[in-house]
């Protein structure tokens, strides 16, 4: 469909007055509506033919006068009835078809209409599929739960455990003294042991993570026995990272510091904005900005008005709180500075994930290593795959040159292969 010209008079002035000044707010969007029209004066195209587009047509182009088109709708500026009836015309635009599908062949055209149906009961199943995988995932998430409380009780110190003390060789340097409370250090030392996680934990971080007790994951998503309500008010979609803290500890007030993304939807995962907890830090505690102070002034020397401390930020690991911020829609970014944002948004959202599906659920096994042996084996494994392909295409080269030996490269001097170097 086309859109024809709409013709408004343009309003005169009484005699002896001025015309009065054009306001164009709120129709900066059609600026370019005027320029998109040829330019030209004089003349008109009379019945056009059927088929035919007044848009291409060069006297159509003549018969329209770009100030006139400008003039047009500087009159609309001032009837908003006018403005909000185009606007519905073009929205009314906006999705249709291209006619691609309406030019096809009829039986074609049956066939994709009954390919369709399919569609659309294959996206029935899929919706049944998300909601019924969404229930399994509540059902263990309960499940689960009671674990996790009896977990953070021994590791709090709040439940303990019968142990018998062992004697003789296997009995420990410390095993004569009085036992700590709980396992020290047990949250700590899970984020230290994952390879990634390890590099955004600095040292001066670790005695204040000491003091950190537990890690929960709550997910953030609209109850499915609520009431319907519009997609407005639906309760955000994503999961929350909350951090338990021993109070009070010297570096900060703050009982749980919390970390949740929202996303756009379940199924894919792509995030919207996160946000995190402000730190309630102590007087010269705070682990995410250094002091840098003023070198004084020599002697004799102009007394300077600037301060005598300033502080930057710094790395740490409590950086994790204070995600990236989303500029406004109307802030104009250059590219270097959106391809930073979308990086940073990235690696935020990897670490949350990190936490949810690989500490929390598994948090003994990093605490003791184990999960880093699991992970280094399963590498080993897939490193072997690759080398028996490697042996595999080496010996086919062999016989197209006609040769039966082993390459030397892969053989030792004793016909044995060279030993393997484990990447630690």
């Amino acid at each position: 469909q086309r859109l024809l010209p709409v013709c408004v008079p343009t309003p005169r002035a009484p005699t002896g007055t001025t015309s009065p000044q054009v306001n164009m707010a709120g129709l900066e969007n059609l600026k370019g509506l005027g320029a998109s029209l040829p330019k030209g004066g004089g003349g008109k195209k009379a019945d056009p033919k059927e088929g035919d587009s007044d848009g291409d047509d060069v006297d159509f182009a003549k018969g329209v006068d770009q100030k006139d088109v400008m003039s047009a709708l500087g009159a609309l500026s001032g009837d908003p009835r006018m403005i909000k009836s185009l606007q519905g015309k073009l929205d009314g635009l906006v999705g249709r078809g291209s006619g691609f599908v309406e030019a096809l062949h009829y039986k074609v055209r049956a066939r994709v209409a009954e390919l369709g149906v399919f569609q659309e009961a294959h996206d029935d199943l899929r919706e049944q599929f998300l909601a019924e995988r969404r229930a399994l995932e509540e059902k263990f998430t309960k499940l689960y739960a009671p674990l996790y409380v009896k977990r953070a009780a021994i590791v709090k110190g709040q439940t303990d455990v019968e142990a018998e003390k062992p004697v003789g060789e296997d009995k420990g340097p410390d095993d004569d003294e009085e036992a700590p409370a709980g396992v020290p250090e047990f949250w700590l030392c899970a984020l230290r042991n994952h390879e990634q996680l390890a590099q955004y934990i600095e040292e001066k971080d670790e005695p204040a993570l000491a003091f950190l007790k537990d890690i929960t994951v709550e997910v953030l998503d609209k109850d499915d026995e609520e009431e319907e309500k519009d997609d407005d008010d639906d309760e955000p979609k994503g999961f929350k990272l909350a951090f338990h803290f021993e109070q009070p500890n010297p570096f900060f007030t703050n009982p749980v510091l919390e970390k949740s993304y929202h996303m756009v939807d379940d199924e894919d995962p792509i995030l919207e904005f996160s946000k995190g907890s402000e730190i309630d830090w102590l007087p010269g505690k705070n682990l995410c900005v250094k002091v840098m102070r003023r070198k004084a002034n020599a002697k004799g020397g102009k007394k300077s008005n600037k301060p005598a401390t300033k502080t930057e930020r710094t790395e740490s690991f409590f950086n994790f709180f204070s995600p990236p911020e989303i500029p406004d829609e109307d802030a104009e970014l250059e590219e270097e500075e959106m391809e930073q944002l979308q990086d940073a948004m990235e690696m935020d959202y990897e670490i949350g994930s990190i936490i949810r599906d690989k500490i929390v659920p598994d948090a003994v096994s990093w605490f003791t290593g184990d999960a880093n042996a699991n992970s280094d084996d399963e590498y080993d494994s897939d490193e072997d795959d690759d080398e028996d392909d490697e042996d595999e295409s080496v010996e086919d080269e062999d016989e197209d040159e006609g040769g039966d030996e082993t390459t030397p490269a892969a053989v030792g001097a004793d016909g044995e292969k060279p030993p393997e170097c484990k990447q630690q």
